[in-house]
């Protein structure tokens, strides 16, 4: 019933979204965040543009294409295909690449930001079957099922000096070993991301490691990991320790939640978690007699600057004066969800 109702209530992006029907692309696109988004992914092919690859700002790569993803865009829609094109092709040109064997953290942007926060989206986007995706997908679910198989976390090694390093992070540094080669190989949300989008399209077997690293990622232990997750480079000539990224947040923050709701959603072995259970309780106590949801400003946030998969974009093209704004936007993202565990 909430679907018809979006179908009748709601603007393009979440009509095309919800139906694939390709005559719903001409006045999506005449959407205005929708032209916005498109526009920002457009002006980067027209200069060439592969630098600002991760970070919060709106005109980096990873919030351009996640928003483009929430907008509904993907590989049917012909200028949205023609722009992320020119993303494909440096990363099938990308990936053969080799590098010495010194440590830098240029070396780890290298496959971090080149390859699985470049790829992470394509899945969503209807590019699963592009080789090189292919190939990110299963590089990142064999390193990091390399190490979460293991079962532990003992991720710090204190004994080590780190000459060069920060005082104050040197307690927290990630083993060396665990990215001794430019891969890291502890889990990202991008990787989550990369995989949600790729589970319905990898073999069995790589299913099977995926779900063994969200196991991880969800055990009482992974919280007590430091959130931000320091790295050493010994070979870097300007700076020996860099924080890099951070431990994927499972707290119960309004703005985050929903998105990360959507993205547990696709595996098994988070929605059998108490987390999961706990907070799809909350959503649906926003739940009024209509059936429909509503959920307060925080939880559909639509910020400048903001990450995506923070769930700092979480509109869908729709009009905020309008008055059944909140309605759409999270009756639509619970839709979202509930296909997953459907």
């Amino acid at each position: 019933m909430n679907k018809e109702w979006l179908l009748e209530n709601a603007g393009y992006p979440i009509k095309y979204s919800l139906t694939q029907e390709q005559s719903y692309i001409a006045p999506m696109l005449e959407n205005e965040e929708v032209k916005a988004w498109l526009g920002r992914l457009t002006d980067r092919v027209m200069c060439n543009d592969l630098s600002n690859i991760h970070g919060s700002h709106d005109y980096r790569y990873e919030n351009i294409v996640g928003k483009c993803f929430i907008l509904g865009l993907n590989a049917k829609v012909p200028p949205f295909d023609l722009g992320i094109r020119f993303f494909i092709d440096f990363l099938d040109k990308h990936i053969p690449n080799t590098y010495d064997d010194k440590l830098t953290f240029g070396k780890m942007y290298q496959y971090r930001d080149y390859e699985t926060i470049l790829a992470c989206y394509m899945p969503f986007l209807g590019y699963s079957q592009e080789k090189s995706v292919q190939y990110v997908a299963n590089k990142r679910a064999d390193i990091i099922y390399g190490f979460t198989k293991q079962n532990r976390y003992d991720v710090y090694r204190t004994d080590l000096a780190y000459p060069g390093a920060k005082k104050e992070w040197k307690p927290y540094i990630i083993d060396p070993e665990l990215y001794k080669d430019g891969n890291i190989a502890l889990p990202s949300i991008h990787d989550l991301i990369l995989f949600a989008g790729m589970y319905p399209h990898f073999e069995q077997k790589t299913k099977d490691k995926v779900e063994t690293t969200v196991r991880w990622i969800f055990d009482d232990r992974y919280s007590q990991i430091n959130y931000r997750l320091f790295y050493y480079a010994p070979d870097n000539p300007s700076y020996k320790s860099k924080a890099i990224n951070a431990r994927i947040n499972l707290s119960y923050d309004p703005q985050s939640l929903l998105y990360r709701c959507f993205i547990f959603s696709h595996f098994e072995e988070a929605r059998k978690t108490k987390w999961f259970s706990k907070a799809m309780d909350y959503l649906k106590s926003y739940k009024p007699e209509t059936g429909r949801y509503v959920f307060p400003n925080e939880m559909i946030a639509e910020q400048k600057d903001s990450y995506v998969n923070n769930g700092g974009h979480m509109n869908v093209g729709e009009s905020k004066r309008s008055r059944d704004y909140a309605e759409i936007i999270s009756t639509y993202w619970m839709e979202e969800i509930f296909a997953n565990l459907c």
